[in-house]
């Protein structure tokens, strides 16, 4: 029987990908922050992670995983004053979302390996956009991506092709975290995000695309993108400076703050 790691097995999309993968017949070890979790049908056993330190990366190592999701993550879901990223949570959600998933990415690649070991980061959509909505997830996101890309081949052949590390970027996914951004946003922003999140997949399709695409073989997977998030990620690659100032205008028009 083969062994699945998925870690923030609480959440949406983790959940969804761990029912999948026990009616394929896997092992699911889910990994989660909190020391309960409600719905015991996505995994067959559960481990309790703070996913704080080195140690505990080591430890998803050690269930001697074919594939491990590095599922957690973390958004801003309260902001400081005038808007501004609270300390706390900027730490908190730089180490959830890039810190860990690359130092279990490093240590697999360390490790000598009997059989091949796929480490799945599961990034965002808006790599290539940054917001002034949601700066401290995008860029922790955009720095997992970067890492994916520049580390990947390395660990490939530094562990003898027995380690891929791959991305997938999803969209948003239906459900009260896609809404986590109007706490910065106005009556006019919200409507923007409502359109959104109300159109978006909910978690057991995201998961079907993301297995159909693990099983591929393809380095990184995209969920489908909406027009205005491939215009803004090519801004910001070819015009930075107009992408700068585009976003100074939306913080004047979409911010309550201001």
């Amino acid at each position: 029987m083969k062994t699945i790691v998925i870690t923030g097995i609480s959440g949406i999309l983790g959940s969804a990908l761990g029912r999948l993968y026990i009616r394929k017949g896997w092992h699911v070890i889910g990994v989660s922050r909190k020391d309960a979790v409600e719905d015991s049908t996505c995994f067959s056993e559960l481990h309790t992670n703070a996913q704080d330190t080195e140690e505990d990366a080591r430890k998803l190592l050690d269930f001697k995983p074919d594939i491990i999701v590095l599922n957690a993550g973390q958004i801003e879901t309260e902001v400081g004053k005038d808007g501004l990223p609270l300390l706390d949570q900027y730490n908190s959600i730089t180490k959830v979302n890039y810190l860990f998933p690359s130092w279990v990415s490093i240590q697999a690649a360390e490790m000598e390996h009997s059989r091949p070991l796929d480490i799945i980061a599961i990034g965002s959509i808006a790599d290539g956009s940054p917001s002034c909505f949601g700066p401290i997830y995008h860029a922790s996101k955009i720095a997992l991506h970067y890492f994916v890309s520049g580390v990947g081949p390395i660990a490939y052949y530094a562990a003898e092709k027995n380690v891929r590390i791959r991305l997938y970027r999803p969209g948003a996914i239906k459900g009260p975290l896609a809404w986590a951004p109007v706490n910065r946003v106005n009556e006019a922003g919200y409507k923007i995000r409502a359109k959104r999140v109300n159109s978006a997949p909910n978690g057991d399709h995201v998961a079907r695309v993301i297995v159909k695409w693990i099983e591929s073989g393809n380095p990184v997977g995209t969920y489908d993108e909406p027009f205005s998030f491939k215009i803004f990620k090519y801004l910001f690659a070819l015009a930075p400076n107009f992408f700068y100032r585009l976003q100074m205008l939306g913080w004047l028009k979409g911010s309550k703050f201001v």
